[in-house]
């Protein structure tokens, strides 16, 4: 997973960003939300028309690995 940093304003320096998800603004162009790792607070990073590539968290693999199992009625639950 490449770091993802954005400038946090209560620190004021770049940070790296903790869980970015990507986001799509009214005006078509993608942005990236996450934590800053230092201070905790909300992060905001415009990326331009096309959508960010990010690699899946923990969580999300996790989530994935669970939830597309085959149950014994040949079902995806």
């Amino acid at each position: 997973m490449s770091k993802i940093e954005a400038y946090d304003i209560k620190a004021r320096k770049k940070v790296s960003m903790k869980n970015p998800q990507p986001y799509l603004m009214k005006n078509g162009s993608w942005a990236l939300k996450g934590t800053s790792s230092e201070t905790g607070i909300n992060l905001f990073k415009i990326v331009g028309r096309q959508k960010p590539s990010i690699g899946q968290s923990k969580f999300e693999t996790f989530k994935n690995l669970f939830t597309s199992r085959q149950c014994e009625c040949d079902k995806t639950c």
